[in-house]
């Protein structure tokens, strides 16, 4: 598969998923209701004891939901992935969000296919690629986010030093680019790359004794780094 194949692949199948995509919401609000067996039962309950029912109902809750542990980074939603003002920018653009779009070997914020295999090898729920495109052209960006061992963080900056991506220090960790990653194609078809790498504590789920967050985009007739930085910052994983 060509470079430009490779890029524009996202394209096809984001128009695919936009025709096909369709959603509902569903609300469910559950009530309880305490009641006392007589009015001296009731008139026998403090607050103090009140308070202590209803700590302990919450931590309950809260134990259900995360195990009672400290899940620690998790990915966004493509909804999330953004800033308020990088997702209104797009949307002014009149930019559609596909999604998540990483399945096979497309739909990633790199076309790099020595980097692509370490990102689809990420589990599915440490993992999450992004996808805007504009109507009737072929301008799409991608924007990837994995947490990934510290080890998986060290190939990464592997490959990119050694395909001459430009770095530099930022934000607490460290930002590769590159200018152009489909340089066997015409030098009217331009698509850029930015990966922000930096490391972070493991997520509970996560047996490494070193972990990493990996931000990249891959931006076709656009500039990746912005997007990259945006998405680093709103995951709190950037440090101003």
């Amino acid at each position: 598969m060509s470079t430009r194949a490779r890029v524009v692949a996202p394209f096809a199948l984001a128009s695919a998923l936009v025709l096909g995509l369709s959603g509902c919401s569903v609300l469910e609000d559950w009530g309880v209701l305490n009641s006392a067996d007589s009015a001296e039962e009731a008139s026998d309950a403090t607050g103090e004891a009140g308070t202590d029912a209803t700590t302990e109902a919450s931590t309950g809750e809260t134990d259900a939901q995360t195990g009672g542990v400290d899940q620690g980074l998790t990915v966004p939603t493509c909804d999330t992935l953004y800033s308020a003002d990088l997702t209104a920018q797009l949307l002014a653009e009149l930019r559609t969000n596909v999604g998540d779009t990483s399945e096979g070997n497309v739909g990633y914020g790199t076309t790099n296919q020595d980097l692509v295999p370490l990102l689809t090898n990420v589990r599915s729920d440490l993992r999450i690629s992004c996808t805007w495109y504009l109507p009737a052209s072929e301008s799409v960006s991608v924007t990837s986010v994995a947490i990934v061992s510290g080890d998986v963080l060290d190939d990464v900056a592997g490959v990119l030093r050694g395909v001459g991506a430009g770095s530099a220090e930022a934000g607490g960790g460290t930002l590769f680019t590159i200018d152009s990653a489909t340089s066997d194609e015409s030098p009217d078809y331009i698509a850029t790359e930015a990966h922000f790498l930096v490391d972070v504590p493991c997520p509970a789920s996560l047996a490494e004794d070193s972990c990493g967050a990996w931000v990249t985009t891959n931006y076709a007739f656009g500039k990746a780094q912005p997007l990259t930085l945006d998405a680093a910052r709103t995951l709190g994983v950037y440090s101003n």
